[in-house]
């Protein structure tokens, strides 16, 4: 009998500790790593449940039984509460995951597995991704959208490139020199890459507020590099730029390169601050970015003043190990012949392809490795395109701003001769 109610009693404290534990939880709004505050009821919810409660999915799917229309207030509804309810077990709560983001975890290999069924289904997929790619781009830059897609794209393509160079082409007596080397440029691309994004929030143009006198324009950004800051001391004196003639054709960028501009702040029309010089607003980031060149999806960051050399050597260094590893893996599976032999070491090309869809381990190492050669195409192109903008002086930003004012420019010029 005193086992049993010494029993008891323990059963029931340890019972009212864990209660405790739990008022005690709840109190403070802590929460384990399978829950999460729902966006729509604000109440406590488990990644467990993601399809219970959700009235707009159960309305979807009565409609839908029952050959009724369908109100799309009842489909955003349904897709936000999977949006909200698609997590991860986290320490401290469940994070929320993008499905833009997860997306290309299924689409890759997807789309490299059905491209080893022959040659015709490789070449419309790999069109496919062209058209897609170019498609999804312009439609972000239009809507100047700030999505991971792209990053993740990146990141499982990447991912899947190294399982197959790792896992199946050494399988094809590949020298270790040869792999060593193609590990040695991937590691280093994507470091630099990586450090690319990481330096990324450097480039945002940071405003000082509070720190200025009154008589000063609020807002304060701070100066660039080898700029000084009495810049944003000096009067405005846009008098002589807008008592210019009319027929003039007056370049900003090159003005602010030239020193007509010298003595003024430069304010951003979007942010209303002054900025350093050569900075520009980004309308994805929705900040000023010092010295901006572009906004890169692939990296999901604005590439300015401080990433901009980590980005072109990790372009570089990504073409040559692009590059490489499409050779090592093609002429492993095809039949190569020798170029040159530079230094006793012989310079390899594939030759005859025509039975790399035979098998699958063949198919899959052919469809990496030409995916791996439309990416160096594509960096190649940026390559191209940023050493040309080098050799002018300018960044892709500024050299895009004098395009299309020499374009208005001219157009205008063009109808005011005709109405004369």
């Amino acid at each position: 009998m005193f086992l049993m109610s010494a029993g008891s009693s323990d059963f029931v404290s340890a019972a009212w500790r864990s209660e405790a534990e739990e008022s005690k939880r709840e109190k403070n709004g802590s929460l384990c790593c399978c829950e999460y505050v729902a966006e729509d009821s604000r109440q406590r919810s488990h990644i467990l449940g993601c399809c219970c409660n959700c009235v707009d999915f159960d309305l979807v799917c009565t409609r839908l039984v029952t050959c009724r229309a369908i109100d799309r207030r009842n489909i955003d509804g349904m897709l936000i509460a999977f949006q909200d309810r698609l997590r991860l077990p986290w320490r401290g709560g469940a994070k929320r995951i993008s499905p833009a983001a997860v997306a290309p975890a299924f689409i890759v290999p997807l789309m490299l597995g059905l491209a080893t069924l022959n040659s015709n289904t490789a070449i419309v997929l790999m069109l496919t991704l062209v058209g897609f790619t170019i498609w999804g781009m312009e439609l972000a830059k239009r809507t100047a959208t700030r999505t991971n897609f792209f990053l993740s794209w990146l990141v499982f393509s990447v991912f899947y490139m190294i399982i197959i160079f790792e896992f199946q082409v050494p399988l094809l007596e590949l020298a270790p020199e040869e792999n060593y080397a193609l590990m040695f440029f991937s590691c280093t691309a994507l470091y630099c890459l990586y450090s690319a994004k990481a330096l990324s929030p450097l480039n945002l143009v940071s405003a000082q507020y509070g720190t200025t006198p009154k008589d000063e324009l609020p807002g304060i950004a701070e100066a660039s590099s080898g700029e000084e800051q009495a810049e944003a001391q000096t009067t405005l004196q846009m008098e002589s730029v807008l008592s210019l003639n009319d027929d003039e054709v007056v370049d900003m960028d090159t003005a602010e390169r030239s020193g007509l501009m010298h003595g003024q702040p430069n304010i951003c029309e979007i942010c209303r601050k002054v900025t350093p010089r050569r900075a520009y607003h980004c309308p994805v980031c929705g900040t000023c970015v010092k010295r901006r060149d572009h906004h890169s999806y692939w990296l999901n960051c604005c590439i300015g003043e401080r990433n901009y050399v980590w980005y072109i050597v990790g372009l570089a260094l990504s073409e040559i190990a692009l590059l490489l590893g499409a050779n090592l893996t093609l002429t492993s599976i095809c039949h190569p012949f020798m170029v040159v032999r530079p230094l006793g070491y012989p310079v390899l090309l594939p030759d005859d392809c025509s039975e790399v869809f035979e098998g699958f381990d063949l198919g899959i190492s052919f469809v990496v490795a030409c995916y791996a050669l439309l990416i160096s195409s594509y960096i190649a192109f940026i390559l191209a395109r940023q050493t040309f903008l080098w050799w002018k002086g300018s960044t892709l930003h500024e050299y895009k701003r004098a395009s299309n004012a020499a374009g208005r420019n001219r157009i205008w010029s063009n109808w005011r001769a005709i109405l004369k």
